[in-house]
């Protein structure tokens, strides 16, 4: 996922993950919290594509120094049961440092559940999560989309502004739908510095680069029967000339609740709270099912 949704998935899940309360404002008391170590799930199972993309690392504390080698966890023991019962070992690819079966054929409308076992810091943890991958009739209906050229917030004879937008088919019993937004030729030299929402120069560009590169958009509670929907590029979202990749996603509950709540986890007193999840028992992260396509478009000069 090409995405700022996969951008914070890895900045929770890859590294420094710990879910503790915190009091004031740009720091973390940690007085009367105990750290206890927790394994992390990250991975998304997506019909048609094979399971190679599945992240198993440790919570660390935060008042420890880090070493980055001892985060994931390469020697965990993975699987993952289908419906039938057929159980899939995983097996650890050092490359990707992500965990592995090209064996499976995930399948739209099937469950599939993942255990994880693992030793972190002298004692043996257990994690397991379970996903139902959305049903097929998820499709793009490319010719009431906008997808073509268009300059950078361009209007019609009207005077209206027009935008970027992809229509689809909605998946039966299915509510949940996302796009993830991508720049793909974004640079210094590309940004719009004449933008409606920025006053930046070359420096902010570097800053602030993931957050004017990437975007997403959502829609929680779509008609569950089959119909047409319809979501909109923002103009906020794009902020680079040339090329964009839009990714249209149908999430199942696990990737839609963490979606929706992972940008909001620091209340108005400065405590945190964690994320929705649905990792049961030694275990925190994601794992969840999609179904999803892409799309492109151009913004002229």
């Amino acid at each position: 996922m090409n995405s700022k949704f996969a951008l914070a998935r890895r900045a929770l899940f890859g590294s420094l993950l710990l879910l503790v309360l915190g009091c004031g404002k740009g720091t973390v008391d940690l007085t009367g919290v105990s750290y206890v170590p927790k394994i992390v799930v990250d991975g998304t199972l997506m019909p048609g594509k094979f399971v190679n993309d599945i992240w198993i690392s440790r919570s660390v504390p935060l008042d420890a120094p880090v070493d980055p080698s001892s985060l994931v966890l390469s020697g965990a023991v993975v699987t993952i049961t289908d419906d039938s019962g057929t159980v899939y070992p995983l097996a650890y690819n050092a490359g990707t440092q992500a965990f592995q079966n090209l064996a499976i054929t995930v399948r739209a409308g099937g469950t599939y559940r993942i255990d994880v076992e693992a030793n972190i810091d002298g004692s043996t943890l257990r994690a397991w999560s379970t996903t139902t991958v959305p049903d097929s009739g998820f499709t793009l209906d490319l010719p009431n989309s906008r997808l073509d050229t268009l300059a950078y917030r361009q209007r019609d004879a009207e005077g209206n502004l027009l935008s970027f937008n992809v229509a689809f088919d909605r998946t039966p019993g299915n509510e949940f739908y996302a796009l993830s937004v991508t720049a793909l030729n974004a640079d210094t030299s590309t940004f719009i510095y004449d933008n409606a929402f920025y006053d930046f120069d070359a420096d902010d560009v570097i800053e602030f680069f993931d957050d004017l590169a990437y975007g997403f958009n959502w829609i929680q509670n779509a008609p569950p029967g089959a119909g047409e929907s319809n979501m909109e590029v923002f103009w906020f979202h794009v902020n680079f000339y040339g090329s964009y990749r839009g990714v249209v996603y149908a999430g199942d509950k696990n990737f839609r609740d963490f979606f929706v709540t992972q940008e909001n986890v620091q209340e108005i007193d400065g405590n945190f709270h964690e994320p929705s999840l649905h990792v049961e028992g030694d275990g925190i992260g994601v794992f969840g099912s999609a179904l999803a396509d892409t799309v492109h478009f151009y913004v002229s000069r």
